[in-house]
């Protein structure tokens, strides 16, 4: 897949067909856009494109605000994963918030983009004050040469999947109902990094990321967890917070028990996959009753991975 970001200088030397959005998280509801964009882009024999955006500059949105289920370089992996030919990570400056609609509509979707159609859902707005949205994009179509589909938002238990419905799950550690919004484990990327070596004093080692400042995380607790190391998924059980029974720090760490697995990974990419929410993290008594509690942890996620 080709990556254009960190620039509004580009142009598509061939026709496409395209998709907008912030696409936070890539849900079941983006990746229903995608398939559409994809099949739509075999039968007309061109390319298929996202567009996404940047992060916000602080200018327009405060730094508290911007936590993402997914990172752009997350975003960008399960988008190519899914198969697209190219994604287009747009820079979100003032400039561009001042747009007007049709000039998006003229420059971007019709110039540089080539767009023989674009496929979005029925709430996209974009351009100055948001005054661009689905309809624009309809009316638009015959004067700049593209088909545009409209495609009706996909529905969990009667509610329509979306972004802040992934948040609002994520923030009360429903994993299972997140994961069936993103039709994947929700997961948090890192490179492994030595911590304090404690779990090893008391037998039960442990391999330590820190997310990026900017993920949304679900609460500070312990989870059921698949991990991803080299392709290979390994089961075991992950506590997200700051270990307040060793530690006086704030700094959040993913902190994961992997089972049956000896190998040094210090320094490789992980992924850590939430299934489930155990319990709340709390501060014990003292280093036994932790330990206690770690072991009683472990044994219910093996149960629940059913390992003998």
């Amino acid at each position: 897949m080709k990556y254009i970001h960190e620039t509004e200088e580009f142009e598509i030397n061939a026709p496409t067909v395209v998709t907008f959005g912030k696409f936070d998280g890539v849900h079941s509801g983006h990746q229903k856009l995608f398939a559409i964009v994809k099949k739509k882009a075999k039968e007309l024999n061109v390319l298929s494109v996202a567009v996404t955006f940047d992060k916000i500059p602080l200018s327009i949105c405060p730094s508290a605000q911007q936590h993402f289920i997914t990172t752009n370089f997350e975003r960008k992996d399960i988008i190519e994963n899914l198969g697209l030919d190219i994604l287009i990570e747009y820079p979100f400056t003032e400039n561009f918030m001042h747009t007007e609609p049709e000039n998006f509509i003229e420059e971007v979707i019709a110039k540089k983009l080539k767009a023989k159609c674009v496929v979005i859902g029925p709430d996209f707005c974009f351009g100055k004050d948001r005054r661009g949205n689905a309809d624009m994009i309809c009316q638009y179509g015959e004067k700049y040469g593209y088909e545009a589909i409209v495609v009706e938002k996909e529905k969990y238990e009667d509610r329509e999947i979306s972004s802040t419905f992934v948040r609002e799950e994520l923030k009360i550690g429903h994993m299972e109902t997140v994961n069936m919004l993103l039709k994947r484990p929700y997961s948090i990327k890192g490179i492994v990094v030595k911590g304090n070596q404690f779990g090893r004093t008391i037998n039960v080692p442990t391999v330590n990321i820190y997310p990026t400042d900017c993920k949304l995380l679900p609460p500070n607790g312990v989870y059921s967890s698949e991990t991803i190391i080299d392709g290979e998924v390994v089961l075991g059980v992950t506590n997200i917070g700051t270990k307040p029974t060793v530690h006086d720090g704030k700094t959040i760490s993913v902190e994961t028990n992997l089972f049956d697995f000896n190998k040094n990974i210090y320094g490789k990419n992980i992924e850590v996959c939430l299934k489930h929410f155990q319990r709340p993290e709390m501060k014990f008594d003292s280093v036994e009753a932790l330990k206690k509690q770690m072991e009683n942890d472990a044994a219910f996620a093996k149960e629940l991975f059913m390992i003998q």
